[in-house]
């Protein structure tokens, strides 16, 4: 049998097989596994290895390298300013301005750049995670 699934973080598509198997009064097991998208990554975005093997190991591999942005817009997105920033670099909770709900996990990003991951609360991100831009 051929089956499509949509699953979160956490399905575990092989004990899910497995598992149907069992209901089914038979083994199960996949044979092939393909994700054609996770988060805000699809199949259509996607390099292979026969087109980035050549350029290991030489500095022409970064033109392949998506922007950190790119990996966050499944999160609210928030904005702050240099002072924001500043305090955020060294964790501490930041202002932030934001469409997002009291509580929800945010990143925030002061001139285009993502400063920081945390929760939203009373106009302030309080970071989980805090992004060095300096490299």
């Amino acid at each position: 049998a051929v089956l499509e699934m949509i699953c979160g973080k956490g399905g575990y598509v092989r004990s899910i097989a497995r598992d149907l198997g069992a209901k089914l009064g038979c083994f199960g097991h996949v044979q092939k596994l393909r994700r054609i998208w996770s988060g805000p990554f699809d199949l259509d975005g996607a390099v292979t290895l026969e087109q980035i093997e050549p350029f290991a190991k030489t500095p022409d591999i970064d033109q392949f390298l998506r922007p950190l942005e790119d990996g966050l817009t499944d999160l609210p997105h928030g904005t702050t300013n240099a002072e924001g920033a500043a305090k955020l670099r060294n964790g501490n909770p930041a202002i932030c301005f934001t469409d997002a709900e009291y509580g929800d996990e945010i990143w925030v990003s002061h001139h285009g750049k993502a400063q920081a991951i945390g929760i939203f609360k009373s106009g302030e991100i309080h970071p989980a995670r805090v992004i060095n831009n300096n490299t």
